[in-house]
């Protein structure tokens, strides 16, 4: 049985706006977090890219150089994987606090049905909602695909496995392997490092998918 306006009580709106101020202010915190993150990462990037330019032309691109490279560039693949795997969780945690905003824009509409017109964004707990207040214009299969694939986890994840090529070419030069050794596994190693990475951004819906909602669209629509 559905709640009613008057079921809910006198200070029920003021109570909902007080936690939906609480969920927008969560939200605007684990994105700042998300920015400064990727801005972190691409800056020790970019710094390790200039330190590797600037041995390579002191040392002629010698050996030095490979070195200098298989010392410095793990390090900065590990501070992508972590700057990747925290981003995911990020994502995680912004589909959880828009899906509870949504549960309390239901409570909205509980207390005031006629202003549903006015509404944009979703009113209820479910994958169906979510994409809703996201306004993905057609939401199918294909379109979600690619906003997955361009969302900043995927970028970082894409610059991350170009790493891992750069660091398996290097040890394949270092070993004094045949050209065509080292294209191949710098291949095999980004498709595994993206593959791997990629398979795991897969679960950032997986708490919404596997909660059962409290509001499902298929309620309303019945």
């Amino acid at each position: 049985m559905r709640a009613s306006g008057d079921q809910l009580g006198p200070n029920a709106a003021s109570i909902l706006a007080s936690e939906h101020w609480s969920l927008i202010a969560t939200r605007s915190l684990i994105w700042n977090e998300a920015m400064s993150r990727a801005t972190v990462f691409l800056t020790v990037l970019s710094a390790s890219i200039i330190a590797l330019a600037l041995v390579a032309n002191a040392t002629g691109f010698g050996s030095e150089t490979r070195t200098f490279g298989l010392v410095l560039l793990p390090v900065v693949l590990l501070l992508g994987i972590a700057t990747h795997i925290r981003l995911i969780q990020i994502n995680t945690e912004e589909f959880q606090l828009v899906v509870a905003m949504n549960r309390l824009r239901h409570g909205y509409l509980t207390i005031e049905p006629g202003l549903k017109p006015y509404f944009t964004t979703g009113q209820h707990d479910d994958e169906a909602g979510l994409v809703t207040t996201y306004m993905l214009e057609k939401p199918t299969q294909a379109r979600l695909w690619l906003h997955f694939l361009v969302n900043t986890p995927t970028i970082v994840g894409t610059v991350d496995a170009a790493l891992a090529t750069v660091i398996v070419v290097l040890l394949g030069q270092a070993a004094d392997v045949s050209r065509g050794f080292v294209v191949a596994w710098g291949l095999a190693a980004f498709v595994a490092v993206w593959g791997v990475l990629l398979a795991r951004q897969r679960s950032t819906l997986r708490p919404v998918r596997h909660t059962t909602p409290r509001f499902p669209t298929s309620a309303d629509r019945g």
